[in-house]
Protein backbone atom coordinates (compact mmCIF):
# COMPACT_ATOMS: atom_id res chain seq x y z
CA UNK A 1 0.00 0.00 0.00
CA UNK A 2 2.64 2.35 1.10
CA UNK A 3 4.01 2.01 -2.68
CA UNK A 4 1.18 2.79 -4.26
CA UNK A 5 0.82 5.72 -2.27
CA UNK A 6 4.46 6.52 -3.08
CA UNK A 7 3.71 6.19 -6.75
CA UNK A 8 0.65 8.40 -7.08
CA UNK A 9 2.49 11.17 -4.72
CA UNK A 10 5.42 10.98 -7.07
CA UNK A 11 2.76 11.50 -10.74
CA UNK A 12 1.45 14.01 -8.53
CA UNK A 13 4.51 15.91 -7.87
CA UNK A 14 5.66 15.20 -11.75
CA UNK A 15 2.57 16.50 -13.05
CA UNK A 16 2.88 19.97 -10.57
CA UNK A 17 6.58 20.48 -11.34
CA UNK A 18 6.29 20.29 -15.19
CA UNK A 19 6.66 23.12 -17.11
CA UNK A 20 5.72 23.70 -20.82
CA UNK A 21 7.65 24.65 -23.71
CA UNK A 22 8.46 28.09 -22.88
CA UNK A 23 10.53 28.19 -26.54
CA UNK A 24 9.21 31.16 -28.51
CA UNK A 25 8.70 30.47 -32.25
CA UNK A 26 9.83 33.39 -34.91
CA UNK A 27 7.95 34.30 -37.64
CA UNK A 28 9.21 33.10 -41.15
CA UNK A 29 10.47 36.10 -41.98
CA UNK A 30 12.48 36.73 -38.92
CA UNK A 31 14.24 33.35 -38.96
CA UNK A 32 15.28 33.75 -42.81
CA UNK A 33 16.53 36.52 -42.18
CA UNK A 34 18.67 35.66 -39.35
CA UNK A 35 19.73 32.93 -41.29
CA UNK A 36 20.77 35.17 -44.26
CA UNK A 37 23.01 36.44 -41.72
CA UNK A 38 24.72 34.04 -40.46
CA UNK A 39 25.53 32.49 -44.34
CA UNK A 40 26.59 36.39 -44.97
CA UNK A 41 29.58 35.86 -42.30
CA UNK A 42 31.49 32.87 -44.08
CA UNK A 43 34.07 33.43 -45.98
CA UNK A 44 34.17 32.52 -49.51
CA UNK A 45 38.23 33.62 -50.51
CA UNK A 46 38.84 30.37 -51.42
CA UNK A 47 37.01 30.06 -54.79
CA UNK A 48 38.13 33.60 -55.75
CA UNK A 49 41.80 32.88 -54.77
CA UNK A 50 41.20 29.10 -56.28
CA UNK A 51 41.99 30.92 -60.07
CA UNK A 52 45.04 32.54 -58.86
CA UNK A 53 46.90 29.47 -57.60
CA UNK A 54 49.44 27.80 -59.72
CA UNK A 55 51.32 24.27 -59.67
CA UNK A 56 55.02 24.31 -60.66
CA UNK A 57 56.07 21.40 -62.64
CA UNK A 58 59.76 20.38 -63.75
CA UNK A 59 59.41 19.81 -67.48
CA UNK A 60 60.65 15.78 -68.15
CA UNK A 61 61.08 15.39 -64.54
CA UNK A 62 60.04 11.95 -64.56
CA UNK A 63 61.56 10.73 -67.73
CA UNK A 64 65.18 11.60 -66.77
CA UNK A 65 67.88 9.38 -65.80
CA UNK A 66 69.18 9.13 -62.07
CA UNK A 67 72.06 6.89 -63.27
CA UNK A 68 73.28 5.12 -65.96
CA UNK A 69 73.47 1.36 -65.47
CA UNK A 70 75.08 -1.22 -67.51
CA UNK A 71 72.54 -3.81 -69.30
CA UNK A 72 74.86 -6.64 -69.28
CA UNK A 73 75.31 -6.69 -65.09
CA UNK A 74 71.65 -6.13 -64.75
CA UNK A 75 70.60 -9.37 -66.25
CA UNK A 76 73.27 -11.42 -64.25
CA UNK A 77 72.01 -10.08 -60.74
CA UNK A 78 68.64 -11.12 -59.45
CA UNK A 79 66.28 -8.26 -58.38
CA UNK A 80 64.58 -8.45 -55.18
CA UNK A 81 61.28 -6.42 -54.05
CA UNK A 82 60.47 -4.39 -51.49
CA UNK A 83 57.18 -2.50 -50.44
CA UNK A 84 57.92 0.40 -48.41
CA UNK A 85 54.72 1.08 -46.43
CA UNK A 86 56.19 4.00 -43.96
CA UNK A 87 59.79 6.50 -43.55
CA UNK A 88 60.35 8.20 -40.67
CA UNK A 89 63.01 10.65 -38.73
CA UNK A 90 62.50 8.86 -35.41
CA UNK A 91 63.46 4.79 -34.81
CA UNK A 92 60.23 4.64 -32.32
CA UNK A 93 57.90 5.89 -34.71
CA UNK A 94 58.99 3.61 -37.37
CA UNK A 95 59.08 0.85 -34.95
CA UNK A 96 55.27 1.58 -33.81
CA UNK A 97 53.92 1.51 -37.23
CA UNK A 98 55.76 -1.80 -37.68
CA UNK A 99 53.91 -3.13 -34.77
CA UNK A 100 50.84 -1.07 -36.35
CA UNK A 101 51.14 -3.27 -39.70
CA UNK A 102 51.52 -6.56 -37.80
CA UNK A 103 48.45 -5.88 -35.81
CA UNK A 104 46.71 -5.78 -39.03
CA UNK A 105 47.59 -9.33 -40.17
CA UNK A 106 50.98 -9.38 -42.24
CA UNK A 107 53.47 -11.29 -41.02
CA UNK A 108 55.93 -10.28 -38.82
CA UNK A 109 58.92 -11.93 -41.03
CA UNK A 110 58.47 -9.90 -43.84
CA UNK A 111 57.90 -6.46 -42.02
CA UNK A 112 61.02 -4.76 -40.67
CA UNK A 113 62.99 -0.70 -40.26
CA UNK A 114 65.56 -0.34 -42.54
CA UNK A 115 67.64 2.56 -40.99
CA UNK A 116 69.97 4.88 -42.62
CA UNK A 117 70.91 8.39 -41.71
CA UNK A 118 68.17 10.16 -40.65
CA UNK A 119 65.49 7.72 -42.00
CA UNK A 120 63.67 4.53 -40.70
CA UNK A 121 62.26 2.52 -43.45
CA UNK A 122 59.03 0.47 -42.71
CA UNK A 123 59.30 -2.79 -45.62
CA UNK A 124 57.78 -5.73 -46.59
CA UNK A 125 59.89 -8.07 -48.13
CA UNK A 126 61.91 -8.97 -49.92
CA UNK A 127 59.97 -10.60 -52.71
CA UNK A 128 61.15 -12.79 -55.68
CA UNK A 129 58.71 -11.84 -57.80
CA UNK A 130 57.29 -8.31 -58.82
CA UNK A 131 53.48 -9.78 -58.54
CA UNK A 132 54.13 -10.86 -55.25
CA UNK A 133 54.95 -7.17 -53.95
CA UNK A 134 52.14 -5.93 -55.90
CA UNK A 135 49.92 -8.12 -53.62
CA UNK A 136 51.94 -6.62 -50.83
CA UNK A 137 50.98 -2.95 -51.87
CA UNK A 138 47.42 -4.06 -52.70
CA UNK A 139 47.11 -5.70 -49.17
CA UNK A 140 48.85 -1.97 -47.96
CA UNK A 141 46.27 0.14 -49.30
CA UNK A 142 43.32 -1.95 -48.41
CA UNK A 143 44.94 -1.14 -44.78
CA UNK A 144 44.92 2.67 -45.52
CA UNK A 145 48.90 2.46 -45.51
CA UNK A 146 50.60 3.81 -48.61
CA UNK A 147 52.78 1.55 -50.90
CA UNK A 148 55.81 1.76 -52.50
CA UNK A 149 57.89 -0.48 -54.57
CA UNK A 150 61.62 -0.61 -54.76
CA UNK A 151 63.64 -3.43 -56.80
CA UNK A 152 66.88 -3.85 -55.59
CA UNK A 153 69.59 -5.89 -56.41
CA UNK A 154 71.46 -7.35 -53.55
Amino acid sequence: MKYLIGFVLGVLLTILAYEPDTATQLPTEQLVDKVTEQVAEIDYTFYDNLSQSSISVIKDAYNATLKKSDPSTETDVPKFYYVQIGAFSKENNADSFRAEALLEGYLSADIFVESSVGVHRVMIGPFTQKHEAELAIDWASGKKFSGLLLARSE
